[in-house]
């Protein structure tokens, strides 16, 4: 009983002492504000890292069978991805305003880098087009 007498006089009480306490120009106040401050937003930081550090917080990270095997740069801000979903591969076109599919690879290309006798991604990339939509003069021109 003492302690409920004792909890409700320090609920009651504790804002009117810290009303009449308070000086918003007292130097000791700023300092405690600014403190206050810098430690919230230390903490702000720390929670950031936490999160990219150690992946979201819904779950998402690292649950899925999906890795960028490699990517070719066709313009300043626009590239080809080769993404690997579980045992398929899709081409992935990424642009500054869009991502679209550009389908998927059948037989999968295998992106070893040029070694040997192995051919680039993008040797490899330009066979799997002209494979699917012919051959075309350089130039890009179809004529004919």
């Amino acid at each position: 009983m003492r302690v409920i007498r004792f909890l409700t006089l320090l609920l009651l009480a504790g804002p009117v002492r810290a009303a009449e306490a308070i000086d918003p120009l007292a130097p000791s106040y700023l300092v405690k504000l600014v403190i206050s401050l810098i430690l919230v937003l230390i903490l702000m930081f720390a929670l950031v890292w936490v999160i990219k550090r150690f992946g979201r917080l819904d779950g998402r990270a690292g649950g899925y069978p999906m890795q960028v095997l490699t990517q070719l740069s066709i313009g300043p801000r626009e590239r080809i991805l080769l993404v690997a979903v579980g045992d398929r591969q899709m081409l992935v076109g990424v642009s500054q305003g869009a991502i679209e599919s550009l389908g998927w690879v059948d037989p999968p290309i295998d992106p070893v880098k040029r070694e040997g006798g192995h051919p680039s991604f993008s040797e490899a990339f330009q066979e799997q087009l002209a494979a699917r939509f012919g051959r075309r003069g350089k130039g890009g021109s179809n004529d004919g």
